[in-house]
């Protein structure tokens, strides 16, 4: 797919006093040139082989593909070199600019999730991984993002993407560190939950300490935990129906323990 075609048309429950950083101000700015050695654990591969699992039980076949807050273009290229036309599209130039060095290379732009500005009709498929929305703060701008979805997305065209918990982002699963390791990226991460504005922020802190020039720098990430409740309703809204809703990489509804979720919505064809 052309691109330019396309774009033509501690974990306690405490009070977070600081006001979010405005996404893209500094979440995945300093980390961009070090994201792949920090996610190099990271079962990309799985993942798709995940999706393709869903695409399979509910009978989609799609072509062209938009992987939503692409990163780096791990996702996106690995769907890729398995036959799809893909382009990414992430708030984060950084991110974007790597996304060329991908094998294959992946068509990306730099844009923002809240505010798509993407050719009507164009995808059979959205996917967006690795709770990327959870950085939408605001009910609002998710809610501005899958109406952008709903418009790139052809008729009975599926959005297949997960999202962290409440549970995930109360007790602190973001509170990690590899200073005991070699690695040479360490990292110390603090997360803080704020339960009366379900958002988790956090704290990160890193050091390279591999090849080259040693650096250090700080990000702080914000997260926000929503409802499923809400999101069907405002998938709805939107124009799209929700197929399912599973407990990651299974086809088991979530439970009270379930850290993870992917939703599968559909387009509703228009009479």
């Amino acid at each position: 797919m052309n691109l330019s075609w396309l774009l033509g048309g501690g974990h306690r429950n405490t009070k977070i006093r600081e006001e979010p950083t405005p996404v893209g101000q500094d979440a995945f700015s300093d980390v961009a040139p070090f994201y792949d050695e920090l996610m190099a654990a990271v079962p990309y591969r799985s993942w798709v082989d995940y999706v393709e699992s869903i695409l399979k039980r509910v009978g989609h076949e799609p072509r062209d593909v938009l992987d939503l807050c692409c990163g780096t273009g791990q996702v996106g290229a690995e769907m890729a070199r398995r036959g799809y036309s893909v382009v990414g599209v992430d708030l984060s130039e950084g991110m974007v600019r790597r996304c060329e060095r991908r094998d294959p290379p992946l068509p990306a732009a730099v844009m923002d999730a809240t505010n798509l500005a993407l050719k009507a009709d164009s995808f059979d498929l959205v996917v967006s991984l690795y709770d990327s929305l959870n950085y939408i703060v605001e009910p609002e701008g998710l809610q501005r993002c899958f109406q952008g979805v709903w418009h790139a997305l052809r008729p009975g065209g599926l959005m297949i993407f997960d999202l962290n918990t409440e549970r995930a982002l109360r007790i602190g699963l973001f509170t990690q560190d590899n200073v005991s390791t070699t690695e040479p990226l360490m990292y110390q991460w603090k997360s803080n939950w704020d339960g009366e504005r379900q958002l988790c922020r956090v704290d990160m802190k890193f050091k390279w300490r591999g090849p080259g020039e040693k650096c250090e720098f700080h990000e702080t990430h914000y997260e926000r935990a929503y409802e499923e409740e809400d999101v069907r309703e405002w998938l709805a809204r939107a124009g799209m129906e929700t197929l399912h809703v599973f407990d990651a990489y299974t086809f088991r509804s979530p439970g009270s323990f379930a850290n993870r979720v992917y939703y599968v919505a559909r387009k509703l064809k228009v009479d």
